[in-house]
């Protein structure tokens, strides 16, 4: 029973590294070329995933929801949040992506279909759903957007 216990163990622990571990996937903006922190990384779990996004929670554990990890990065006058979605596996982020894509928006970042509109990008990699936004709703100018984004998506790797 004890051997069971510990199996199980090790195996929530790998699920819970999937998408590797998000911090790696979300570095200091420094390591991203041209962009700098504006805060602390922060982590979530489907127990305080409601502390950070308040009615929205219940869709994304019922996805398949593991653990999110945001970053807040600037360039110049423009500020982002990074958001990256660990999800149970490739399945479940492929699925939160085709619930929430616009397909009118949809190109090509980091070799991945994504929607990609001025101020926000989405997309699906792996076991990861990424979402990077622009502080700015308003936004019309996606360039640093786009990079940031494809940064972060290339540092994902595909079996998540």
């Amino acid at each position: 029973m004890r051997r069971l216990a510990g199996i199980a163990a090790i195996a929530l622990l790998l699920e819970a590294l999937a998408c590797s571990s998000g911090g790696d996937l979300l570095p200091a903006g420094t390591e991203l070329g041209g962009f700098s922190d504006v805060d602390k990384p922060e982590s979530y779990n489907s127990a305080t995933l409601y502390t950070y996004m308040d009615g929205g929670a219940e869709f994304y554990i019922k996805q398949g929801f593991v653990g999110l990890y945001v970053r807040r990065y600037a360039r110049g006058a423009e500020n982002f949040v990074v958001e990256l979605y660990q999800m149970k596996d490739a399945q479940s982020a492929a699925a939160l992506y085709g619930a929430t894509r616009r397909p009118e928006v949809e190109k090509e970042v980091a070799g991945h279909r994504a929607s990609v509109s001025p101020a926000e990008i989405i997309l699906a990699k792996g076991r990861c759903y990424l979402v990077c936004r622009n502080d700015d709703p308003m936004a019309t100018d996606n360039t640093s957007l786009v990079d940031l984004c494809a940064k972060v998506a290339r540092r994902i790797p595909t079996d998540g």
